[in-house]
């Protein structure tokens, strides 16, 4: 929204958004209680489902987990990288849990997997995590999470990710600690929060080290997709004269809704209003056509144009409903932490 000339002041009363997304050397004590313990059980692992996931093996070997040049590998099996950002270090954790038998219910493990054990170690840890889907970088499918939690001894800010990595009839924890410190710990938990895209890429980095996974695999089955999808945002944002009084407010609100077909059809919809309340311009598009799943992209053929969207997830709400997570195609398609908030949408089945 561009500023108010002068010599009008305008105060920034209220902002309302759409929803969206929601390891350093003196961690070792932090992570202690994520090392030990049992796995969570999971499904038989000759399960019809786990045979028909089976894939194509990955590297001989087995699976294995080694962190690139340059990370220091400690005793108990922890990887940690350090480094100095103009002043601030930050650095990157890196850990395995013990594995989890079975590869049905990737997303109900991975929920459990986060609150029976990253709950238990840190605060501010949210029940029900967003699951999503990516693959790693052999090729091998992962569930993963993430989100900012806070350090039950000192309250620092860190950032948490949990990935379930397929490997042959059972998944493989691992979890990424991103961590920051600034001289003197001056506003550290919104600098923090900052610093997690800028330490992203060793995530990154580190997930190269995976080993000897299933590969071959579609990120998303066909039969996932196939239902009616909703998405809805909605922001409003008021603004008031400090000298008159007088308020003024606008808003953005859109819905879009796709229709996907066991035939491999599309319908989609989509409505949208924006501008001063009372006087909103209102805007509508529809399309039909073909839709197609290709490793982790959704492609929509349409007769007026085509989109594509890279398959961030489709996981269950915690109500049962089905979704579908989104990220239409713009440059960079990133599946960073501010790649996935700014950019991701989460499409929930109507049924």
């Amino acid at each position: 929204m561009p500023r108010p000339k002068s010599p009008l002041v305008w105060i920034l009363l209220a902002v309302g958004g759409a929803c969206a997304l929601c390891c350093t050397g003196t961690l070792g004590l932090m992570v202690l209680g994520l090392l030990g313990g049992d796995a969570t059980p999971g499904a038989v692992a000759t399960s019809p489902m786990n045979r028909a996931r089976a894939g194509t093996r990955g590297e001989p070997g087995g699976f294995a987990f080694d962190a690139p040049p340059g990370w220091k590998k400690l005793e108990d099996g922890r990887f940690i990288l350090e480094w100095v950002d103009r002043g601030d270090t930050l650095g990157v954790e890196a850990l395995r849990l013990p594995s989890v038998p079975g590869l049905d219910d990737g997303e109900g493990k991975l929920a459990r997997l986060w609150r029976e054990r990253i709950g238990a170690d840190w605060n501010d840890v949210k029940p029900n995590p967003l699951a999503m889907r990516r693959f790693v970088t052999n090729g091998a499918r992962a569930y993963f999470t993430a989100a900012e939690v806070r350090s039950k001894t000192n309250n620092r800010s860190f950032r948490v990710s949990l990935y379930l990595v397929e490997a042959d009839d059972r998944l493989e924890p691992l979890v990424f600690i991103q961590s920051f410190m600034t001289p003197g710990g001056i506003a550290e938990s919104l600098s923090a929060s900052f610093s997690w895209n800028a330490s992203y890429p060793r995530v990154e980095e580190a997930l190269k080290g995976v080993r000897g996974s299933p590969v071959g695999l579609p990120l998303v089955d066909d039969a996932e997709v196939v239902g009616d999808f909703l998405y809805g945002s909605s922001t409003s944002t008021q603004w008031v004269n400090a000298y008159t009084g007088s308020a003024t407010m606008t808003a953005v609100s859109y819905s879009a809704e796709y229709s996907f077909g066991a035939n491999h059809a599309f319908q989609y919809k989509y409505a949208g209003a924006s501008g001063q309340v009372g006087a909103m311009r209102f805007g509508s598009e529809d399309d039909q056509g073909t839709w197609s799943v290709k490793h982790d992209v959704l492609t929509v053929a349409g007769a007026k144009r085509t989109r594509r969207f890279l398959l961030v997830g489709a996981a269950r709400t915690p109500e049962g409903r089905r979704t579908l997570y989104l990220m239409p195609e713009h440059p960079g398609w990133s599946l960073s932490p501010g790649g996935i908030a700014q950019h991701a949408e989460l499409y929930v089945a109507k049924d």
